[in-house]
């Protein structure tokens, strides 16, 4: 048996560190990140009915109010935010809640349907502190009730718990 020659194979390892590196600066400076979700500004719409009075009525729609205006359909709600932006007090016309149980009972007994159907649409006047999470809950409690006709509003300044 021959004893067989061993040869090194010689790898050019400069041009593909200077490779690596010609990439990891392109990506690098071309690398933009999206502002994270926590960090968004957010202003709400100004508080209108969602029903415009002179809009023409659909030929399905059924409203049993006709004689009632549009804004004396409308249920308005305050939220009002605790120092840590959680929901505090909640203003439902007149009445004062705290919390989210509070708030599902009063508007199940506004909207009883022995009472007939007063209510078909809804603005919500939110503290500018209040979180996010808070606002989408109590829109959850909205929709669960059928008031799907939502508009925001918020609160001023100078109005706090």
């Amino acid at each position: 048996m021959k004893k067989s020659k061993h040869q090194e194979v010689d790898i050019p390892v400069t041009p593909m560190l200077d490779m690596a590196f010609q990439l990891l600066t392109f990506f690098i400076l071309t690398y933009h990140p999206a502002p994270s979700e926590g960090q968004f500004g957010m202003n709400l719409l100004p508080a209108s009915p969602a029903i415009k009075m002179d809009a023409a009525k659909a030929p399905d729609t059924k409203t049993p109010n006709d004689s009632v205006p549009a804004s004396l359909r409308t249920i308005t709600t305050q939220l009002f935010a605790s120092p840590d932006g959680k929901l505090g007090k909640v203003m439902i016309e007149e009445n004062e809640l705290q919390g989210m149980d509070q708030l599902r009972a009063k508007l199940k007994e506004f909207l009883d349907p022995a009472q007939g159907d007063l209510f078909e649409q809804a603005v919500i006047q939110a503290d500018p502190n209040l979180k996010y999470e808070e606002l989408m809950k109590v829109i959850d409690v909205f929709s669960g009730l059928k008031i799907n006709k939502i508009s925001f509003a918020e609160l001023e300044a100078g109005v706090s718990l």
